[in-house]
């Protein structure tokens, strides 16, 4: 899954400047940003896998059940991802 946005941007644009440079610095690089891009579409996919359930309890328990369930999946996620902030 290829990513967009920012961060699709962002990887593009390193995989380009990583072609003009030397051969083995290039092949390293780009490893590295295959994972970071594996990392990033799976934080993607998960978030988006939440966001599905959560709409199962919108369903069932009513609309702030689910911002409720939606912020603790979102706040569980982020610092899954990213970190405490």
């Amino acid at each position: 899954m290829a990513l967009d946005g920012k961060f699709g941007d962002l990887i593009q644009e390193k995989r380009a400047f990583l072609q003009a440079s030397v051969k083995d610095y290039a092949a390293g690089g780009n490893d590295m940003l295959d994972d970071v891009n594996a990392s990033l579409s799976e934080a993607k996919m998960e978030i988006i896998n939440h966001i599905e359930l959560a709409s199962c309890i919108r369903e069932e328990s009513g609309e702030a059940a689910y911002r409720n369930e939606c912020l603790e999946m979102f706040n569980s996620w982020l610092e899954k991802w990213f970190g405490k902030p």
